[in-house]
């Protein structure tokens, strides 16, 4: 029964795919759907045979083990992609020049005038870095006589967990620390990479609003801590300081649950109602015309908060650290660059096999960086205190 009925038919195989809203994974030619539930960070459906049986790594046949959790790391690697597909841009540059121009004058002259030459401050480079990720199962050949497909696949399971939980902390890296830092570029040629955060007062020159709005670099800073109590107007502040730098796009708040209870309570706030809900008839309370998703409590759209001229999509995430949260603009350039040297590496990958009897090897890496690019595109407020503090990522 278990046979070669695990081999993928087709190079296709391991596709993450939409069909009619709901999301899949072809395997062995078929539209299988992913699981609406499942671990932390989602069972990957392509195990699912492996994991529900008890015979031995050696009865099912180690080819066709390995076969399997090859199609399971293409959709596992879909689906992390999809984790950063909204405000990550992938790319192979190292270094970008960033800002624009500073503010120059018109002078008032007569016929016989001549304007004063004006000299603007240039962009600043901004760099990213990177990094390699890596993990290994080992056994012994008697090991794997004993070992079931179950025990197998929880242990491949176990290493994508902790890929995805990697790929979260350096995008929370990245987004949520204030302070620029220099890293050494040591997978490539030893380069000193001066890799800058989102706006946060170190002098550097931002663009002009959209508006002509000018911001002094030696103190904007989008890194911001609530006044007193978390308030409204916290979050209106927040909110402010990303539009104030972009003309048009879709603002999003992303927010734990931590902080859910209060957000719903600000005037401002519009719920989105739970699709199980029906209201009755004369209800004349203003709606947020979208449904809420039930289902995923760590990962939904709960609302929308307008008020004091501000506007935007709230959103539970559950990478987010409890007393943070983070507004960008959806149709602005990105906030994070994600810097890979090819897209063979940046995916998580088998790159060895080792046989040194009595112990075998199967090691898995990933390979790459996580950086600001547009620095406007993002602000942080902490709520946890009155002066901003970085979160403790581990």
């Amino acid at each position: 029964m278990l046979g070669n009925c695990f081999l993928p038919a087709a190079a296709g195989d391991g596709r993450i795919l939409n069909r009619r809203g709901l999301l899949g994974v072809t395997y062995y030619g078929e539209f299988v759907p992913l699981p609406v539930g499942g671990g932390a960070y989602g069972t990957i459906s392509a195990l699912d045979s492996l994991a529900a049986t008890n015979q031995s790594v050696v009865a099912i046949g180690e080819s066709t083990v390995w076969a399997q959790v090859a199609v399971a790391l293409t959709a596992h690697n879909e689906m992390v992609n999809e984790l950063m597909s909204a405000f990550v841009e992938t790319t192979t540059d190292r270094r970008r020049r960033y800002g624009g121009n500073d503010e120059m004058v018109m002078d008032d002259i007569d016929e016989y005038g001549r304007p004063d030459a004006q000299k603007i401050t240039a962009a600043a480079d901004v760099d990213f870095p990177l990094r390699k990720f890596g993990a290994s199962l080992q056994w012994t050949r008697d090991s794997l006589e004993v070992i079931s497909g179950a025990q197998m696949a929880a242990n491949v399971t176990a290493i994508m967990d902790a890929d995805a939980r990697a790929f979260q902390r350096e995008i929370k890296r990245a987004l949520l620390r204030a302070a620029n830092y220099s890293a050494v570029d040591r997978l490539v040629d030893g380069t000193t990479l001066a890799v800058k955060r989102l706006v946060n007062a170190d002098s550097a020159v931002i663009p002009l609003g959209p508006n002509g709005e000018s911001f002094d670099g030696a103190t904007h800073t989008h890194y911001l801590a609530r006044v007193g109590a978390f308030a409204a107007t916290d979050l209106d502040s927040l909110i402010t300081t990303v539009i104030e730098h972009h003309p048009t796009g879709t603002p999003h708040v992303y927010i734990n649950r931590a902080q859910e209870t209060a957000v719903r309570a600000f005037t401002g706030f519009t719920a989105y109602l739970d699709a199980r809900l029906v209201a009755g008839g004369g209800n004349t309370a203003v709606e947020a015309r979208r449904s809420l998703d039930s289902l995923d409590l760590n990962n939904r759209e709960i609302g929308v908060y307008s008020a004091a001229g501000v506007s935007a999509i709230v959103t539970v995430k559950p990478w987010m650290p409890a007393n943070y949260l983070f507004a960008w603009v959806d149709g602005a350039p990105p906030p994070l660059v994600r810097r890979i040297r090819n897209q063979e590496r940046a995916a998580l990958r088998l790159v060895a096999e080792d046989e040194a009897h009595p112990l075998r090897a199967r090691s898995y890496e990933r390979e790459h960086g996580f950086g600001v690019w547009n620095r406007t595109n993002g602000a942080v407020l902490y709520v946890g205190g009155t002066t901003y503090t970085d979160p403790t990522l581990a």
